[in-house]
């Protein structure tokens, strides 16, 4: 009896030499402390008789026995290994099945009625007849019975007798094919407590759910539906009731792919249905399952049903203006919103650089958000120089202006003392991977403002990656779907094609939707796409410095047309907002007339 007292591990499930049992007498390995052998004894979990000479194992008789090899056998799982020694038949493994009793499992919560309903039965304890040992459950195929499962109450071991294999879905047998709906669990305990819970708790007299488990747990849920898929088929509701761990939601997924359109997912505050009811959780549970199971829905698509807060979100989208003083194009557009991808673009020479900075400035000063600035053919320096200029009012990179140190650090301190301003010092162009990791990691760090200049010689420096096209068209779709992903708002830079005919844009011709360079996705991916246009050889030096401002796209409001008209001011390096001025139009080729706008003298 020393053995019993020393721990081990079930390596063999073979033939009992008491009862009729064919694989319920478990082998175990044991090592004595003391002398560091091994030895054999066994355990029979269908009678409790304990052997301590299990047959096969060389009549291992003590502790101090050589060490013996055991044959092959479970090695801690709990299937069945074959055995050479002789075995009941499956028709006298079925008859030996229909002699156990059926009882109330108590320990589970569940009644006798229930277990009745499923022919659940049960092996009790030779010793004092009352002691559940283990559950046996009946398997059927084409409603023939064919196996059961065991379940030893002791250690949870799970095995087989008889022929379950390809075997229908547990319970299946006892609800008749096509109804309004079937509830399938994971496993047999849950089934059977969703069963008796909403049996009793329905209130609807006489009814009785269909409720059946997984045959072979969660990792086979797609094969057991796969097999028994006409019986699945045939009720025009289908709600899973599976665990709320890992394996349980994979099998979920596996589920929902065979049986989409019909299916519901019901969310359980316990692991199982068995964990529900032992804890007094049955009505939440009922309620659950009935009423507030929602509807599978593959990936990406949607009830609209479900969307309240989505909707309620878009609408309280938050509007960061431009200056107040650029009125019209406010009135177009809003501003900008968190989530965008906003697309500049210009002749060359026609100001978009320092109408950025402006938008840099501006947003630095009515915003608390942290700013990325990937300037790909401007130093750092130049670019930290451009807005120290801004709040000096002084266009300091030129030689003739003189700044006070003093003042020139305070201006630098005002931008970048907070940390909020991060650049990337690198000249040229990015790799698709090396971009969108950069950006990755700006909005992971809480840049919310990212100023990319620009798409052009991100492309053409890899072109042969691909043709120019396709790459604009892959960088286009993942910056749109990043700034939502991530959201952000990101100024994108962008260059347009040369004119072949009629006046050029650096001559003053308003661009449009088509001018973009490269590929039609700039148009259609962009939310918002803002050009900016004037005459660098005009006449009139205060026309030949004044940008308009036009709005090509607003995806936000759909307004579009000329906003603005900013003039550059030599001395201060500042674009001021100004009414459109005389004489401001570019002769159009051709036409033979020049336009002739004013919107008030400057």
């Amino acid at each position: 009896m020393i053995k019993e007292k020393i721990s081990g591990k079930v390596v063999d499930a073979i033939p009992c030499t008491v009862c009729p049992s064919s694989d319920a007498l478990r082998v175990y390995e044991k090592v004595d402390p003391k002398s560091g052998r091994t030895f054999y004894d066994a355990t029979c979990f269908s009678c409790w008789h304990f052997e301590p000479n299990p047959p096969g194992y060389n009549g291992a008789e003590s502790m101090t026995d050589n060490v013996v090899q055991p044959r092959t056998g479970l090695t801690g799982s709990t299937r069945v290994p074959t055995h050479p020694t002789p075995r009941q038949t499956i028709e006298e493994v079925l008859e030996d099945f229909k002699t156990y009793p059926i009882r109330a499992i108590d320990h589970r919560g569940l009644t006798k009625e229930t277990c009745e309903k499923y022919g659940v039965r049960v092996s009790l304890s030779p010793h004092d007849g009352e002691t559940i040992l283990s559950h046996k459950y009946p398997y059927y195929r084409k409603d023939k019975l064919t196996g059961f499962k065991e379940r030893v109450v002791e250690g949870k071991i799970i095995y087989s007798k008889g022929d379950c294999k390809d075997a229908q879905l547990f319970g299946s047998n006892t609800h008749p094919q096509g109804g309004k709906t079937l509830y399938i669990t994971e496993g047999e305990l849950d089934c059977l407590s969703l069963y008796q819970v909403l049996k009793s708790l329905s209130g609807i007299p006489g009814w009785e759910p269909a409720v059946v488990s997984l045959s072979h747990g969660a990792s086979s849920a797609a094969r057991d539906l796969s097999n028994d898929f006409d019986y699945v088929n045939s009720f025009d509701k289908i709600v899973l009731v599976f665990d709320q761990d890992d394996a349980g939601q994979a099998a979920v997924d596996d589920a929902c792919k065979i049986l989409a359109g019909k299916v519901y997912i019901a969310k359980l505050s316990e692991k199982d249905p068995n964990d529900m009811l032992l804890k007094g959780k049955a009505e939440e549970m009922k309620w659950e399952v009935l009423k507030h199971a929602r509807q599978y829905m593959p990936d990406n698509i949607v009830n609209y049903a479900d969307c309240w807060d989505r909707y309620k979100n878009s609408r309280n989208q938050t509007c960061f203006p431009f200056p107040e003083s650029w009125k019209e194009l406010n009135n177009r557009t809003y501003g900008v919103r968190l989530g965008e991808l906003i697309t500049i673009t210009s002749g060359s020479g026609s100001g978009k650089t320092q109408w950025m900075r402006e938008l840099k400035h501006h947003f630095h000063e009515t915003t608390d958000f942290k700013f990325a600035d990937i300037a790909l053919e401007e130093d750092v320096g130049d670019s930290i120089a451009g807005l120290v200029s801004l709040r000096l009012n002084k266009r300091i990179s030129l030689p003739d202006v003189k700044i006070d140190p003093e003042e020139e650090r305070a201006a630098f301190n005002y931008y970048f003392e907070s940390g909020r301003w991060t650049g990337y010092d690198y000249f040229g162009g990015l790799d698709d991977d090396n971009l969108f990791s950069k950006l990755r990691f700006f909005a992971a760090t809480g840049h919310k403002l990212v100023w990319l200049d620009h798409l052009s010689i991100i492309v053409s420096e890899y072109a042969a990656e691909g043709g120019e096209r396709e790459r604009i068209d892959t960088i286009m779709t993942k910056l749109a779907k990043l700034v939502k992903e991530l959201n952000i708002t990101i100024f994108l830079i962008v260059h347009l094609k040369k004119t072949s005919q009629g006046t050029s844009f650096e001559e003053g011709a308003t661009p449009s939707l088509d001018d973009l360079r490269g590929s039609g996705s700039l148009k259609q991916l962009s939310m918002t796409v803002i050009a900016l246009s004037r005459n660098q050889q005009h006449d009139d030096p205060f026309c030949a410095n004044t940008s308009k401002i036009t709005v090509l796209k607003c995806r936000f409001t759909g307004r579009t047309g000329t906003a603005d008209y900013l003039h550059f001011n030599d001395k201060t390096g500042r674009m001021v907002n100004v009414p459109c001025p005389l004489n401001y139009e570019p002769e159009r080729r051709g036409s033979g007339s020049r336009s002739q706008i004013s919107a008030g003298s400057f």
